[in-house]
């Protein structure tokens, strides 16, 4: 289990492999999904993780480093999926916040990170849609115009004269010549998009990495935040890469650091 602040993310390597994500404050779910399973061991990672120790505790639970089952989960998960991570990697976790992890031989440092994620999008999808169901608002911004809403750098050099291209962003909500609802939520998208991938791209070329991989639940079926960290990681000189199942990342790796060899055999297996 992965703990965050907004979900919990929860892997069970039984007969088939089972992913579920639940509402991190909803202790009575988390506990009743569990029961139903009852796991032989437990790994337990994320903010979360200590308040639900006590909670859990007829399960026997292993606490487990968020960084560290980030390590172990990352390049997990990457194999699974029929690839590999770059070495070293640049991880950037995308969840209610943004941490940004360097990893090198399954040891993971936390190079950074910054108050913009998910719970951004929900924060000000609630304030401008009234809405904070993260899939709706995904849905809204996938089709939403944030052209109607940001200041691109050919708003304000019509005729040219600078070097820099017409369609790059020159102020998040500086025009604000639609309230559309999907306008309004693709330019959120590319308001976190953008300067998540500002700070992931710096720390990348700080550590001679020009590969980033980004996971996290705030990723997961958002074309729109995706399309904006990918061009904006392109555009400032360095590669995007996404796994399939990143947001249980810390999840997976919290199980493979609880289970001895033939649980985490099992794992594999799955």
């Amino acid at each position: 289990m992965d703990i965050g602040a907004t979900l919990c993310k929860l892997v069970y390597a039984g007969e088939q492999l089972q992913l579920e994500r639940l509402p991190s404050t909803d202790r009575a779910a988390i506990h009743a999904w569990l029961a139903q399973r009852r796991p032989h061991r437990l790994g337990l990672t994320g903010g979360g993780a200590s308040g639900l120790v006590e909670l859990l505790g007829d399960f026997d639970p292993m606490q487990a480093p968020e960084f560290e089952a980030w390590a172990q989960g990352a390049p997990y998960v990457a194999r699974q999926a029929g690839g590999r991570l770059p070495e070293p990697s640049i991880v950037v976790s995308l969840g209610t916040g943004t941490s940004i992890l360097a990893l090198r031989d399954e040891e993971a440092v936390r190079l950074g990170g910054c108050a913009l994620g998910g719970g951004t999008i929900v924060g000000l999808g609630r304030l401008l849609c009234d809405s904070a169901d993260f899939t709706q608002l995904s849905r809204l911004a996938s089709s939403g115009d944030r052209n109607r809403i940001d200041l691109l750098v050919g708003d304000i050099y019509p005729q040219g004269g600078i070097a820099l291209p017409a369609e790059i962003n020159a102020a998040s909500f500086g025009k604000l010549a639609s309230r559309q609802p999907e306008d309004l939520m693709a330019a959120v998208m590319g308001l976190v998009g953008e300067n998540v991938a500002l700070l992931a791209t710096a720390l990348a070329r700080g550590a001679g990495v020009e590969e980033i991989v980004y996971c996290g639940s705030a990723v997961e079926a958002n074309p729109a935040l995706i399309h904006a960290l990918s061009t904006a990681t392109q555009v400032l000189g360095c590669r995007s890469l996404y796994l399939r199942r990143g947001a249980y990342c810390g999840a997976f790796g919290a199980a493979l650091l609880a289970c001895p060899s033939p649980a985490s055999s099992l794992l594999a297996s799955s």
